[in-house]
């Protein structure tokens, strides 16, 4: 590092943000960015505290501090729309940054929610004049492994591996779906 620790970190922003404008995908950022900034920002705050407010310095080194956070914000920005357009695609991103690791399958989740949703829409949507069929028994189909189930009437059902689909007393399907066992499938017929 030079002398000037303010053009160095406002240097090595702008070149990041540079790369990440060009690249196809996420850069790779240096581990310890964070802590850099956090410092750098610090030491800027410190100065300013202590400082004269009406100093060229002082003045020098608020612009400073709103460089370097313009310049945070648009690089995370930008990786933010990067991670979208990835989710969106359904590939996986690579070199995601701290944060960026623990909110990534939050995102993902809600994006593929919203997907589930929208298509439950669109199968109400057509199916309409459908009606669910009236019985007992619930189709359900198993998101994991089962060993055996007892039902109400104390029939033995399984055991069940995930993705199995099978005919369960409604009761006990709508208790394994509470229990995020099973996802129930809704059997229609026309309407008469």
């Amino acid at each position: 590092m030079s002398d000037n620790p303010e053009k160095d970190v406002y240097d090595v922003l702008n070149e990041l943000w540079r790369k990440e404008l060009e690249s196809e995908g996420l850069i790779k950022l240096p581990e310890d960015l964070a802590r850099k900034l956090k410092e750098y920002i610090g030491s800027l705050k410190h100065y300013l505290k202590v400082s004269d407010k009406e100093t060229l310095s002082a003045e020098i080194k608020e612009a400073a501090v709103e460089a370097v956070s313009r310049l945070v914000r648009e690089l995370f920005e930008l990786r933010l729309r990067k991670i979208l357009r990835h989710i969106l695609n359904n590939t996986q991103p690579e070199n995601l940054f701290q944060f960026e690791m623990r909110f990534y399958p939050n995102l993902l989740k809600l994006i593929q929610d919203y997907r589930e949703d929208v298509e439950e829409m669109a199968t109400a949507v057509a199916y309409q004049d459908w009606e669910q069929v009236k019985s007992r028994y619930e189709v359900v189909s198993f998101l994991k492994d089962v060993d055996q189930i007892v039902g109400p009437n104390l029939e033995v059902y399984g055991p069940f591996k995930a993705g199995d689909v099978a005919s369960l007393p409604a009761e006990t399907a709508r208790n394994l779906e509470l229990a995020s066992v099973v996802r129930i499938i809704k059997v229609l017929e026309p309407r008469i």
